[in-house]
């Protein structure tokens, strides 16, 4: 047995040495260390690596590649996955820099006490079964995702609003308050490049941003540090960012300075500035398979080159989800991108009015199995109306895409210029036929609607409802195109019916003699009516007419589930 004296000792020790810790941080949480090089080189990009590993007393270790930030400066961020003293030690490439080779610091992780999630769970894996996202600790994650292309042209300093201080936090703040977990962007985009802008005049309070067309120099760092702080705004209010990479998707095609190497290069440093937050890596807009024939099989390689890259130097392997094209071109049986080890799932684009079952199941029975979310459908007031783009959300869940990206004009494509003003867009697609200001876009009503549609979902154990898709041995309904039903075995059966009109039709798969309790939920507004409590006899249910000719869920659940709980209904 220890004597007293001597653990009381070792008490003391750990306590001094925890509280001599040159950084404290939060589990999870990012920690940035500053660096100084003692060597000056002609090009710090190109000229040296470093990386520095974190180490736990029982010897588990996170290593993260360290990027230059101007000057002799350079920087270490890390976000540590368990609580207690991490001891960093540096490596560089070139041995005789003392300020960056076998660099030594201590940092303290303290439990993390905040209500948000994504530090309370940890960073995104996919699932157990390869259905769906979790937490670090295998908590379902509930994907509900804003769209924002154009993220360095959103002002973080000012606003063209009356009373809004910043546009980027008010969009970001508003999509807090409606629940939603993603913010999704196009971070590499270069907003003010002739290819996309209505003109090159810059406003006095346009965004700045890095362009790697004429190689990366200390003139991109000012880019940078503009999604810094979006990057990290995001994450300190919880969001995890599904951001693409690097550069606008075409640049590689069309620029011969991006080869295989200078990709692999930009790659790392986009993973050391920003892979200690919680992100998915969603490589570049519709790359999967090949940016509609921008790509052929020779210079696909260059983005394959970035995705492994990022995937080397990401330790806390968060999921890597090209954007795909259009289903139209590309699902999962003819991707590009699906055999890479890398490729941990789906972000599909799918537009139309989603009612191809066949593309669903596609997905769903792909093999091996991997997550799936509708990641880009129409966008509101742009390609579709509000119904659609909230109709769009359900349909997803409903057909086993655990996962919705919400698109608003106005957000997705920053149309920044007020009304009659000269045109200050983010892109110039579709513009200016299709404008529509962006506080009026973050004003929609879809969004919350959208944060009906999460609390609806959250209600159930929304992971374990399967797609039954057209099956007749579960259903036969009027419109089988337009009526999506999933159920949780004989639990919990849930139906979306849209489209015109107030027919339904039958449930074939009911459990006899089982209790159960069927509601209507209204997405418009949230609502609950009671349709009553019924005990089953045989298989078949008829289901009653919809209240009205709109969109409605039905869900009917056993009266003797864990998740059998009747919500209230409201009077109308």
């Amino acid at each position: 047995m220890m004597p007293l004296r001597i653990a009381l000792c070792n008490v003391i020790l750990c306590a001094t040495t925890a509280s001599a810790a040159n950084y404290k941080v939060h589990q999870w949480q990012a920690v940035e260390i500053e660096l100084t090089s003692s060597v000056t080189y002609a090009d710090s990009f190109q000229d040296v690596d470093v990386t520095a590993t974190f180490t736990t007393p029982d010897g588990r270790t996170i290593t993260r590649p360290a990027f230059w930030d101007g000057g002799l400066t350079w920087k270490v961020r890390f976000a540590p996955p368990r609580t207690g003293l991490w001891t960093m030690t540096t490596s560089a490439t070139d041995a005789r820099n003392s300020g960056l080779n076998h660099v030594t610091r201590t940092v303290r992780c303290d439990p993390y006490s905040g209500n948000l999630a994504i530090y309370k769970h940890g960073f995104l894996k996919v699932s157990k079964n390869g259905r769906y996202l979790t937490y670090a600790d295998g908590t379902p994650f509930f994907y509900l995702g804003d769209t924002h292309w154009i993220l360095s042209h959103e002002r973080f300093d000012t606003s063209n609003a009356p009373g809004v201080a910043s546009q980027f936090k008010y969009t970001v703040d508003k999509r807090l308050k409606q629940g939603f977990t993603v913010f999704q962007s196009e971070a590499g985009w270069q907003a003010r490049s002739a290819q996309i802008r209505i003109t090159d005049e810059a406003n006095a309070d346009e965004e700045a941003d890095a362009d790697f067309k004429h190689s990366f120099t200390r003139a991109d760092l000012a880019g940078f540090a503009n999604l810094d702080r979006k990057f990290k705004y995001i994450a300190d209010h919880g969001l995890v960012h599904a951001n693409a990479e690097i550069c606008w998707v075409g640049d590689p095609a069309g620029f011969p300075i991006f080869t295989e190497a200078y990709m692999t290069r930009l790659a790392r440093y986009w993973v050391a500035r920003y892979g200690a937050y919680p992100v998915i890596w969603t490589i570049a807009q519709e790359i999967d398979k090949n940016n509609y024939g921008a790509y052929d099989a020779t210079t696909i390689k260059k983005w394959f080159a970035a995705a492994q890259s990022i995937a080397d130097s990401d330790a806390y392997h968060q999921p890597v989800m090209p954007h795909m094209e259009n289903t139209d071109h590309t699902t999962s049986s003819n991707s590009w991108w699906s055999g890479k080890a890398y490729h941990a799932g789906w972000a599909v684009q799918w537009q139309g009015e989603l009612t191809d079952m066949g593309t669903a199941q596609e997905f769903w029975n792909a093999s091996p199995t991997k997550p799936s979310v509708l990641y880009e459908s129409a966008y509101d007031h742009f390609w579709t109306d509000s119904r659609g783009a909230l109709g769009a959300a359900y349909k997803a869940f409903q057909y086993g895409m655990y996962g919705y990206g919400y698109g608003a004009n106005g957000i997705w494509n920053d149309i920044y210029s007020k009304p009659g003003e000269p045109g200050d867009f983010g892109t110039a697609y579709e513009m200016p036929a299709h404008y529509f200001w962006w506080r009026e876009g973050a004003d929609l009503r879809t969004g919350d609607q959208l944060a009906y549609f999460k609390q609806f979902y959250t209600g159930l154990e929304w992971w374990k409802l399967v797609p039954r898709f057209n099956d007749n041995a579960w259903s036969s309904f009027a419109d089988t195109s337009r009526s999506l039903l999933s159920s949780d075995g004989h639990d919990t059966y849930v139906v979306f019916f849209f489209g015109s009109g107030t027919s339904t039709g039958t449930l074939n798969h009911m459990e006899d003699h089982f209790t159960y309790i069927a509601q209507w939920f209204d997405p418009r507004d949230g609502q609950f009516e009671n349709i009553g409590t019924f005990t089953q006899r045989g298989s078949q249910w008829v289901v009653p007419d919809r209240p009205t000719a709109g969109d409605w869920v039905l869900l009917v659940k056993h009266s003797g589930s864990s998740h059998s709980i009747i919500h209230h209904a409201t009077a109308r």
